[in-house]
């Protein structure tokens, strides 16, 4: 049985603090392919958009240009949970709340 390995890809930016491909939500994906389209009357417009992306290696949130876009290959990378971080925020208000 022969398979053939399917390459895949995604559109994103670089984390301007980490250098790691941050993938790019699918409103944007949609903004940027629905520009990209219009007449280059509008390429300066294009160029002009930004947006801001929070990185999922060090979380930390940034601004990006619509020219920062670029395609990666492979998968995007997973968000680490936030929910423990939550939960420990929450127990530590509650202690101060009561005492």
């Amino acid at each position: 049985m022969n398979q053939e390995a399917v390459q895949q890809s995604y559109r994103g930016v670089r984390c301007l603090s980490c250098r790691q491909p941050i993938p790019l939500p699918k409103i944007v994906i949609d903004r940027d392919s629905r520009l990209r389209g219009l007449s280059t009357e509008r390429a300066d417009e294009h160029c002009a958009r930004v947006f801001s992306l929070r990185c999922r290696a060090c979380d930390r949130e940034k601004p990006y240009r619509a020219s920062d876009i670029m395609d990666f290959d492979g998968e995007p990378r997973v968000r680490s949970s936030r929910s423990v971080f939550v939960g420990e925020a929450r127990s530590l208000r509650a202690r101060a709340a009561n005492g």
